[in-house]
């Protein structure tokens, strides 16, 4: 125990100050919904500003400290509250960026700072020691201790004292509080971010001394704190400072044993992201699930120029790259590189732009087949040792996609980090990868001349890379306008909606990582071959952050991204003579990430570029408002929603849980009188859906407790009731999304109970959403082409890459009915991300209707739609039933059109089931009314429908009884005549 003291003691010190720094990394996250990857940025400028005082000009310490804490770190966590507020309608991606570009800020000031070698940050904390426990303990390591100990007791205190603490304590358990509790939004995040980045200052402070001052170092010195953060699940503050003392001393031991025991030499760095792999791996899916705000990303104008420019465009280029060795002879090297980033690029930019998955270790592969190749090259000819370096990278990528099946977001870009820092400091110095001379592995050029030119000298292996990154754009093109192109986009924008329309997005991910990983070894394996050695140092984990950060701020389109980002990152500093031209891209590159989120508004290319191309590329350009017509030649028909519809702004988030569109005014006789008793469908005697005493529970909340109903094929079945009843949460345990606490749920007579949602929908079962989930970056046409493409993928990897000719020609004519059905024709062009909800619900029908499904569950689909509107939509679901046999079971608020079309009604209440019959039987049932239209009067089959008072919420049920609301905010049902 004596051995193990010392370093405990050491490892509390530190491992507290971790603990404090993951508390204020927790309290911005949940308070914000922005995990901060910049954090250690705070630290480190908080560093420099104490650094600047106290050094250069003699400042006394604490009056620096001073300074730098409590006015210097609260104006950093104003700036990052403005930058916060300007993420809000920003991706999952760009939000990851933004932060990530605080880094490269940093890195590159501290790099402008000190050129040559940067100094130690002093200490400034009393060195003397005291003997405790018989250990010697430094008084710098009690202050350490004390003074993180302090702060995380007085934070506990703001919490439970003060009110402004008790709502932010409220919002790390449930943002949603934040709008409920009555207090100000803005504010209650404000403070969250000047808390958080005074407890980073804090730690950078007392974490500096003894390390170098630059900007590389102080912002990796408390990346400890991400793994603080995960032993507290991201959420729980106490369990955090916890995590941080755990991290503290496991760091410490592995220091103890680094020394003697070679195998774990470079881990104490990675130790954070080993914990964060293993708790990502580990932890229930449901404490990861990033909950997804009322705004939801902002659409930005998708844009590809016509064919026969891009062709014509791809021809200059490859001609101007072949001209390089004749007209740029002294930078031949410099573009030889240019050609490997840009393969390089167009990898990462499969992951991050075409799938949405954030990668921040993307060198981490291109490391794996360098060492590969300079492995295989030694025992046989470069072209088998390049193929196979090429492919050695695909198990990894399926590895690090095992974090991707389970998270996304935040969490994916957490792990992928990880790995990138373990990689290089733990795996690159073995000896299955670079091993530890300086000189690293040989990588030999090919021995092959060709047509007169050697290709191992620089302009034949320039042209040879020419070859192959030619090659590699048009394979990465190709995937991009092929099924598996499609099925990424689709999963960029809504994995939801791509599970539960029959593809199975786990196979998507690993199908992707693979992919990815394998073109980065491929480019790994030739940048060793370019400078005749694979060494570790060329790889650097850091510098996945720069390609990722280039990748996202780059808008132009495939593969000029790509070609853009390549000559910025290796071109520019070769042309741009300077000891500082390197730093200062880099602190461009970071401002331009910091700003991301501006670049996401609006297009990717000006207006009058695109009508340039588009007349040079012969297209036709698309109306500025698209107004779809009913087509002549298809009864019935439902036309587009009119202006006089609320429109949904262009990325904006469905109407909130608490503002549901209103039913319409009254009942439209013409549409009720179509469902008269005598020509009621029948069930046809299959099986269809059956719910067996089906019950969800949300923690201690029963939210179904005990419902069976069945909706058979070739009907419309209803599902009513009050808000908070269970309806939604009932549709989500029928399609999958939820998991049954217990019961059963059949399809056709088949147990689906333990499926997922994609091998459900492959069965049959198609549904809506309250809240659109649509594909946002694609045209309608590819929208509604998706309900019926995703199936035909599944969970096959070689049918999610390629399709056949009868599968295209079936596709296309379910599509094309589809759209002549919802009368969406005339706007099937147009991206479906611009449309108003009107449209945007009839595309979603449409996408529903385009899909194989003999039973479809729909949620609230009438919302936002008008009377006429709605008239004809319940004849659509007729005609669809009456003319396919299947079946429909149908969540609506609008009562008018469920006593229409309905064959079937179950009212939920509380979660149980209160009533099943037929609507007249419903509508003279005292229980119902008892339940669902309270005491008041009712109104006739002629009087007014009041307003309903919002769309039930996704989430757990509230426990007890709901007070009995008033009677013009209940649904009114028309007297039994």
């Amino acid at each position: 125990m004596d051995d193990f003291l010392p370093f405990i003691v050491v490892g509390l010190a530190t491992g507290a100050v971790y603990g404090l720094a993951g508390i204020g990394l927790v309290l911005t996250y949940k308070t914000s919904g922005i995990f901060n990857f910049g954090y250690g940025a705070v630290a480190a400028l908080v560093a420099f500003c104490f650094y600047f005082l106290r050094v250069d000009h003699g400042l006394p310490w604490p009056v620096a400290a001073a300074i730098s804490l409590l006015l210097f770190a609260p104006l950093l966590g104003l700036a990052l509250e403005l930058l916060a507020r300007s993420l809000a309608g920003a991706s999952e991606t760009v939000k990851v960026v933004a932060t990530v570009g605080l880094i490269l800020i940093v890195s590159s000031l501290g790099l402008l700072w000190h050129e040559a070698t940067p100094p130690e940050f002093p200490h400034f904390l009393p060195q003397s020691t005291v003997r405790l426990a018989g250990v010697n303990i430094t008084w710098e390591e009690i202050i350490l201790f004390a003074l993180s100990a302090a702060a995380a007791a007085i934070l506990y205190r703001f919490f439970q004292a003060f009110r402004i603490g008790i709502v932010m304590r409220g919002v790390v358990d449930n943002h949603e509080l934040v709008s409920m509790s009555g207090d100000d939004p803005v504010l209650v995040r404000r403070w969250a971010w000047l808390i958080g980045s005074f407890f980073s200052g804090v730690a950078g402070l007392l974490l500096a001394p003894g390390q170098l001052v630059d900007g590389v170092t102080l912002t990796t010195v408390v990346f400890a704190a991400f793994g603080a953060a995960a032993i507290g699940y991201f959420t729980n503050l106490p369990l955090t400072f916890v995590g941080g003392l755990v991290m503290g001393v496991a760091s410490a031991l592995v220091d103890k044993y680094s020394a003697t025991s070679t195998w774990i030499g470079g881990l104490a760095p990675a130790l954070p992201f080993v914990v964060l792999f293993v708790v990502l791996i580990v932890l229930p899916r449901r404490l990861l699930t990033q909950r997804r705000l009322v705004a939801v990303a902002n659409v930005r104008r998708s844009y590809q120029a016509p064919i026969r420019v891009r062709l014509s465009a791809g021809v200059v280029a490859v001609g101007l790259l072949a001209a390089v060795p004749t007209i740029q002879a002294g930078y031949v090297s410099v573009w030889s590189a240019a050609l490997i980033n840009i393969m390089l690029f167009l990898s990462l930019g499969l992951l991050v732009r075409r799938s949405g998955q954030i990668s921040l270790c993307h060198l981490a592969f291109a490391a794996v087949g360098a060492a590969a190749f300079g492995h295989f090259a030694s025992t046989m000819p470069w072209l088998p040792a390049l193929i196979l370096a090429t492919l050695v990278a695909v198990p990894v990528g399926a590895l690090i996609s095992i974090p991707a099946v389970r998270v996304s977001g935040v969490f994916l870009a957490l792990a992928t980090l990880g790995f990138g820092i373990l990689a290089e400091q733990v795996f690159y110095t073995r000896g299955f990868m670079f091993g530890q001379s300086p000189l690293g592995l040989e990588a030999p050029r090919p021995a092959v001349s060709i047509a007169g030119l050697d290709l191992a000298g620089d302009e034949g292996f320039y042209y040879l890379l020419l070859v192959i990154t030619v090659l590699v754009a048009v394979g990465i093109t190709a995937i991009g306008h092929g099924r598996l192109g499609r099925l990424l986009e689709a999963l960029a924008d809504s994995p939801l909606a791509l599970e539960t329309h029959g593809t199975t997005s786990s196979v998507l991910k690993v199908i992707v990582f693979c992919v990815a990983s394998a073109v980065a070894s491929l480019a790994g394996a030739l940048n060793a071959m370019l400078f005749y050695y694979g060494v570790g140092t060329y790889y650097p984990s850091f510098n996945s952050l720069t390609l990722v950060v280039l990748v996202v701020i780059v808008t132009v389109g495939e593969p000029w991204y790509a070609i853009v980002a390549a000559i910025g990152y290796s071109v520019l500093p070769a042309y741009i003579s300077g000891d500082t031209t390197g730093d200062i891209l880099t602190l461009l590159f970071g401002l331009g990430a910091a700003t991301a989120a501006y670049g996401t508004r609006g297009g990717t290319m000006p207006a009058p570029a695109r009508r340039l191309l588009d007349r040079l590329g012969g297209r036709t350009p698309l109306p500025s408002t698209p107004l779809p017509s009913t087509p002549p030649d298809v009864a019935p028909t439902i036309t587009a929603p009119s202006t006089s519809s609320a429109p949904e702004p262009a990325g904006s988030a469905e109407p909130p849980p608490t503002a549901e569109p209103p039913p319409t005014a009254g009942p439209r006789p013409a549409l009720a009188r179509q469902r008269s008793a005598s020509s009621r469908r029948e069930p046809t005697g299959r099986d269809g859906l059956v719910v067996r005493d089906l019950s969800v529970r949300f923690g201690g909340v029963k939210a179904v407790a005990g419902v069976s109903l069945q909706a058979p094929p070739g009907a419309i079945t209803g599902l009513i009731g009050p808000n908070g009843a269970g309806k939604t949460t009932t549709f989500n345990a029928c399609s999958g999304l939820n998991r049954p606490s217990s019961g059963q749920i059949l399809l056709h007579g088949v147990d689906v109970t333990r499926e997922g949602p994609a091998r459900r929908a492959r069965r049959g079962l198609g549904r809506t959403f309250q809240r659109t989930e649509l594909f946002n970056s694609l045209s309608v046409r590819r929208n509604v082409s998706m309900g019926r493409e995703a199936s035909l993928a599944g969970a096959n990897p070689f049918t999610h890459l390629l399709g056949s000719r009868p599968s295209s020609r079936l596709l296309s004519e379910a599509v094309d009915e589809a759209l002549a059905l919802t009368g969406t024709t005339r706007i099937a062009d147009v991206q479906v991300g611009l449309l108003p909800i009107g449209q945007r619900r009839l595309v979603e029908l449409a996408r529903a209707l385009a899909g194989p499904f003999d039973m479809l569950l729909l949620d609230e689909p009438s919302s936002g739609l008008d009377e006429h509107e709605t008239e004809q939509f319940g004849q659509v679901l007729q005609t669809v039933v009456r003319e396919r046999g299947c079946g429909v079971l149908l969540v609506e608020h609008d009562m008018t059109l469920v006593r229409s079309i309905c064959d079937h009604v179950y009212l939920l209440d509380f979660g149980k089931l209160i009533f099943e019959g037929i609507p007249s039987e419903m509508e003279s049932s005292d229980r119902v009314r008892a339940a669902y239209l309270g005491s008041a009067a009712l109104t006739t089959a002629d009087g007014p429908e009041p307003a309903a008072d919002g769309p039930e919420p996704a989430g757990p049920e509230p426990a007890g009884r709901r007070p009995e609301p008033a009677t013009d905010q209940r649904l009114a049902l028309p007297a039994h005549e």
